[in-house]
């Protein structure tokens, strides 16, 4: 017994010994299976919203430092939106929260490592395999597109049905007026024939259990995600407002010179 023991103990180190040896290619094959599925889908749509929301938190941030800081200095009640001081301040301060979004949430950089972890969790080699023999097609480019649209809607609405994105913040035309084009642009792109002999092939997989378990997955965890990262953004903007009102100085300054005449 004591030898059958230690030949089990034997056995094992060196199974967990090849295992570190494998892994590492192991891992670097799956990695790039991951990112490949990745590149299958496009959250233009989300990313978007994503935009809108954040520049208006971003502008909310702002606006809330600076009148603090017009509080703090008894800088009066023209010190606001629509006193051209005011106005340069902002803008002076909100382009560095701009920047931070860029980096942290319209680059899209923070995806691949939840991606990853996502794919890894969820799906069998066999199934990721499968997954990007079937996204390779027409019909596959087509259904991922609709997957990304119906994500892009549950993003939507946590911020909508929430009253977190409000309409018509000032200041977020622009990224309204762009969300709108690519929600428009998306939806368009998701329409197909439900005809069974021109879509027979996108039937298969939309019912098949893989499909419905890879569409399940995505609505659910990446819209969860998605709406993390949004959240996470947005929890910072405040305090990286009040860290750049030293920008604001040289306005304030000439705010009071003007004041004074």
């Amino acid at each position: 017994m004591p030898s059958l023991f230690l030949s089990s103990i034997r056995m094992l180190v060196a199974g967990m010994f090849l295992a570190a040896v494998v892994s590492p290619v192991q891992s670097a094959v799956a990695n790039e299976k991951t990112q490949t599925l990745l590149k299958v889908h496009n959250w233009k749509t989300s990313v978007a919203l994503g935009n809108r929301y954040l520049k208006q938190q971003s502008l909310m941030a702002t606006r809330d430092a600076l009148a603090r800081l017009g509080r703090e200095r008894d800088l009066g009640k023209s010190w606001k939106p629509g006193n051209m001081y005011f106005d340069a301040a902002e803008k002076a301060v909100s382009a560095r929260l701009l920047d931070s979004v860029q980096t942290e949430w319209t680059s899209g950089q923070w995806m691949a490592a939840e991606w990853d972890q996502i794919a890894e969790s969820s799906f069998t080699e066999g199934e990721m395999n499968a997954l990007l023999a079937h996204f390779a097609t027409e019909v596959g480019q087509k259904q991922a597109k609709i997957i990304d649209h119906t994500v892009a809607f549950h993003v939507g609405g946590v911020y909508t049905m929430s009253g977190k994105l409000i309409q018509d913040y000032p200041g977020t035309a622009e990224e309204q007026k762009t969300l709108t084009y690519v929600w428009d642009e998306e939806e368009r792109e998701t329409r197909f024939s439900i005809a069974a002999h021109e879509n027979v092939d996108g039937q298969r997989f939309a019912l098949s259990p893989l499909g419905a378990k890879y569409q399940r997955t995505l609505i659910i965890k990446v819209t969860g995600v998605i709406n993390a990262q949004l959240d996470r953004v947005a929890a910072g903007l405040p305090e990286k407002a009040t860290s750049n009102l030293a920008l604001a100085e040289p306005f304030v300054t000439n705010y009071r010179a003007d004041a004074s005449k």
